[in-house]
């Protein structure tokens, strides 16, 4: 099957294919005479594999591990192992809400000195007036645009 075909079986766009084919995580096709790519059934599942497993959050490198221990016949210990990716991921997960709660009650905190002292009639130098000094630990990334799950 094309590339096209093969992208709407699987429900993921064909630049994600072919970045999962430069990556690593899909061999390279077969190409027929006129050069397009030549995907069989085993390329079509290992693909649905790989886009499932990011779905769950799994990184690219996570899955690469994981595809020579699945590589389509061994799902046993495929199973296993995707149990602890997930515990993994859990882990992960439980951390960084630990880390966003604290951010928030930090900037609940500012937001508090904030509206509890009117603003000056112009700004300080050090800008505390408006943008008062906090530490946190590490850096917060926060996504301030939604985003759709990586495929």
């Amino acid at each position: 099957m094309r590339i096209a075909e093969l992208a709407d079986r699987v429900g993921v766009p064909t630049s994600t294919i072919r970045y999962y084919e430069r990556v690593g995580l899909l061999a390279p096709p077969a190409r027929t005479a006129s050069g397009y790519r030549d995907y069989d059934e085993d390329a079509a599942a290992r693909l649905l594999f790989v886009s499932r497993a990011r779905k769950m959050g799994l990184s690219c490198q996570q899955i690469g591990e994981l595809l020579p221990i699945w590589d389509g016949t061994n799902c046993g210990a495929a199973h296993e192992r995707v149990g602890q990716l997930i515990a993994e991921k859990q882990t992960e997960i439980a951390e960084r809400i630990s880390a966003l709660e604290s951010f928030s009650a930090q900037l609940d905190a500012v937001r508090a000195g904030l509206e509890g002292s009117p603003p000056p009639s112009a700004c300080r130098t050090d800008l505390t007036c408006c943008i008062p000094a906090f530490e946190v630990d590490e850096p917060i990334g926060v996504d301030l645009v939604s985003s759709r799950p990586a495929s």
